[in-house]
């Protein structure tokens, strides 16, 4: 360390309030070597790697921070040898952008094993005007970190999902970990610790991330379907079930209104199941199993205030209303008349019903991205799209999507078709 340095560390307990006691800590150390000028990065940046070490490393963490002349360090140790992976979720989204964002910010950052088990994830910042930060990592660290990528490499499972909806899944991956981030915190806020399923679903998922990355840039050139092969840690493929069930589990903690992020949709919960099922069969030498689409025919009642219910029903205009679940509530009879259905039998459904099937996978991944972080190309803008009518044919319509708030439910979302 240069001459006039200073280090200091903090031992934490992978419990919610560690990342607030992080942040302080840094704080203090630039606060004390007068390096107020990087202090809100420094703690920002702090704050997301402690908190990855919550949610994915589940053991004791160790914040070494390392003010110089030059620049300030900050390490991130923690019992875990799993290296973080960014996700390539869209610019909009509130999860998964961690990595990215030490990378945005730091002058330079790094993550790699330790020696016994766990890893280090740092990042500098230059004081001042000093430039040229210079990696004084050890060339020996360098070489045991090309060894564990090789043999990393080595150690990983074939497996081809096939027929993948595309928008669909990019959207489940960003849900799910949402879901998982948010479920793990409340395990340990309330009973201290987690168990030990949620390190071992954080393992399953952060392999997918890291071999599924090619389904983003095939969601980003417009593919719709698509065979993805991909080579998964051989030592996360027996951790999918459990990824499987304890989402399954945070789903209901979700339905319940115990946890922000919202509940899966029956699409994402289908594709879900068939991802975590379709690496236990192929682990088992089985063939692959193509994707199946849900049908929807599902029908089942879905709440809405009554005062919004009536609002829409009485309209002279054709008005369709859903809620967060994505399940019709109301129906005007003029939108009854437009889609064919005079009977009544609409409201209940879930509103890919009158969606055309070519359009559905778009519309179930874009409508769970805007409630995760509240991004969409529709609200408030009329387009011109098919509606299906219940006899199968297509109808011409301006739509226009207007979210509205509502006691009963996240949020209520009121539709006006207008046909061509």
């Amino acid at each position: 360390m240069p001459t006039g340095g200073v280090q200091r560390q903090l031992s934490l307990p992978p419990a919610p309030d560690s990342a607030r006691q992080a942040r302080r800590f840094v704080a203090d150390v630039l606060t004390d070597a007068g390096e107020d000028a990087l202090l809100d990065v420094a703690t920002l940046l702090t704050s997301e790697l402690v908190t990855n070490g919550i949610v994915h490393a589940h053991t004791e963490l160790r914040v070494i921070t390392e003010v110089t002349e030059r620049f300030v360090r900050v390490e991130v140790v923690d019992g875990n040898p799993s290296l973080p992976a960014r996700r390539d979720y869209d610019k909009s989204a509130t999860t998964g952008r961690g990595m990215e964002m030490v990378e945005l910010l730091a002058h330079e950052f790094g993550a790699e094993p330790i020696d016994g088990d766990g890893k280090r994830v740092w990042f500098r910042l230059v004081r001042g005007n000093a430039t040229g930060v210079a990696s004084d990592e050890p060339e020996s660290r360098a070489a045991e970190l090309s060894e564990a990528t090789v043999e990393t490499v080595v150690r990983t499972h074939s497996v081809v999902l096939c027929g993948v909806p595309v928008a669909l899944y990019c959207a489940w991956q960003q849900h799910a970990d949402a879901l998982l981030r948010e479920a793990t915190l409340v395990a340990l806020d309330e009973n201290g610790v987690s168990s030990g399923d949620y390190p071992l679903a954080a393992q399953a998922l952060a392999a997918l991330a890291q071999a599924a990355h090619e389904i983003f840039v095939l969601r980003d050139s417009e593919v719709a379907l698509a065979d993805v092969p991909l080579s998964i840690a051989s030592d996360a493929m027996p951790c999918f079930p459990i990824l499987r069930d304890l989402l399954a589990r945070a789903t209901a903690l979700s339905s319940s209104g115990r946890l922000l992020t919202p509940p899966s949709l029956p699409e994402i919960v289908a594709l879900r199941n068939w991802v975590c099922e379709e690496m236990a069969r192929q682990a088992a030498g089985l063939p692959p199993r193509p994707w199946q689409p849900l049908p929807v025919d599902e029908t089942r009642p879905a709440a809405a205030s009554a005062e919004a219910l009536e609002l829409v029903r009485h309209s002279a205009l054709a008005l369709v209303a859903a809620d967060a679940s994505n399940r019709i509530v109301a129906v005007s009879e003029a939108a009854k008349r437009l889609l064919g259905w005079q009977d009544g039998t609409l409201e209940g459904r879930r509103l890919v019903t009158i969606i055309p099937e070519r359009y559905r996978d778009r519309h179930v991944a874009g409508f769970t991205r805007h409630l995760l972080d509240g991004s969409s190309s529709l609200l408030g803008r009329e387009v011109r799209v098919p509606a299906l009518r219940r006899d199968g044919t297509e109808v011409d319509i301006d739509l226009l999507i207007e979210r509205r708030p509502d006691a009963t439910t996240r949020a209520l979302f009121v539709a006006t078709l207008t046909p061509r």
